[in-house]
């Protein structure tokens, strides 16, 4: 709207300008030819009285002199004649002259403002071309540059994470969906602890359905891939994990739950392709996850297993060395930590057959035990590998 009043009033103004300078020059020529002629008539005016005035003064002296010749009315006729025939011819050239003068001075000024108010119509018109080219491009650019931002506001807004870790919520979701995919979340971790896949792809489908952008969807999306992944090693599960963990990053940066399900997904994969590339990858994230808090248990059980997977494919002493360090640190923090134990145990167990050395099959038995007695049920539940801590 603002838009459309600026360029209506710039189009008055191209309008009225140049009608307003023509009606102003109209008048100065109306008015400058009507100076000219009251100029000329007073001057006619005047030359003709000058004539008479100078006429009757030259017969007043000719008569003072020549009285007695003029009394003959012949003479003095023809000699009137020849006075004022006289005065004519010395004074009309001269008044001739001068009005030639005065009457071309006149139409030259009247010419020459003409011309110059003509000039400066022009060179107003195009200044006001310019000026109203240049305002629309400002108010184009203003306009534009408004919607812009405007979007790019809105796409800020929406792609900002609303809370940190925990128990994330898109903030676009209504409360009563917010609470709707939490009931279903707590499902959808049961259905995974208990490896029932199809169930739990269909809690996730309705999830998405409800809210696409949401945490919880696409983290659990996320962690049930992987299992999948760990337990039938098809590339297209990993790759599906893997989208789904980019992507909720996307949406929250540097989210320590998603970055360490993601640094899961790589070392699973290192265990099946034994690839170093992926094994770098999976340090890197865990690396840089626990700089920001170096005491996380999780973290610090999956870092130890990868080093502990890493010496059992290389044989490295220094990574062995490395993984007890950080199991020995999260038990010292979590003393009833039973992925801990069952990992450090085998952990040992693996040094045991490289080495040969009874004291760490001691080691092994003590922590399975240690496992054991905290709780029987669950101490040996998982006999598939290395045992990965989720964040869910």
């Amino acid at each position: 709207m603002k838009e459309k009043t600026i360029k209506k009033l710039n189009l008055v103004i191209l309008i009225l300008f140049p009608i307003m300078l023509l009606v102003f020059s109209i008048t100065y020529n109306i008015y400058s030819v009507g100076t000219e002629n009251r100029i000329r008539r007073e001057l006619e005016n005047f030359t003709n009285s000058l004539s008479l005035r100078m006429e009757s003064k030259y017969m007043d002296m000719m008569t003072l002199y020549f009285k007695e010749e003029l009394n003959n009315y012949a003479i003095a006729n023809e000699f009137t004649n020849l006075v004022k025939e006289q005065v004519r011819l010395g004074i009309t050239p001269h008044f001739n002259s001068l009005k030639f003068s005065i009457d071309y001075t006149m139409k030259n000024n009247v010419r020459t403002t003409t011309y110059a108010l003509l000039f400066i119509a022009v060179l107003m018109f195009i200044l006001t071309l310019v000026i109203n080219f240049t305002n629309n491009n400002i108010t184009n650019t203003s306009y534009v540059s408004s919607s812009n931002n405007t979007v790019m506001s809105i796409k800020e807004n929406n792609d900002k994470p609303s809370n940190p870790i925990g128990s994330v919520i898109d903030s676009s979701s209504s409360e009563s969906i917010r609470l709707e995919i939490e009931e279903m979340y707590k499902n959808l971790v049961k259905e995974m602890k208990n490896s029932r896949d199809e169930q739990a792809l269909e809690i996730i489908e309705k999830m998405f359905q409800l809210d696409d952008r949401n945490y919880l969807a696409l983290n659990g999306a996320g962690i049930l891939y992987t299992k999948m992944y760990g337990r039938e090693n098809k590339d297209e599960y990993f790759k599906k994990a893997n989208e789904y963990y980019q992507y909720a990053l996307s949406l929250y940066t540097n989210n320590e739950n998603v970055s360490n399900n993601r640094a899961i997904l790589y070392s699973i994969r290192y265990e099946l392709k034994k690839s170093e590339e992926d094994y770098e990858t999976a340090l890197i994230i865990l690396n840089d996850t626990l700089s920001a808090n170096h005491l996380d248990v999780e973290l610090l059980n999956n870092r130890a297993t990868l080093y502990a997977v890493k010496y059992k494919i290389s044989g490295d002493e220094n990574i062995f060395a490395r993984s007890i360090n950080d199991y020995d640190e999260l038990i010292k923090i979590d003393y009833n930590n039973i992925y801990a134990l069952n990992n450090r145990s085998a952990l040992y167990f693996t040094k045991y057959k490289n080495s040969g050395d009874k004291k760490y099959f001691d080691k092994s038995i003590e922590d399975c035990n240690t496992a054991f007695k905290i709780n029987s049920a669950e101490a040996l539940y998982d006999n598939r590998g290395s045992l990965y801590i989720y964040k869910y």
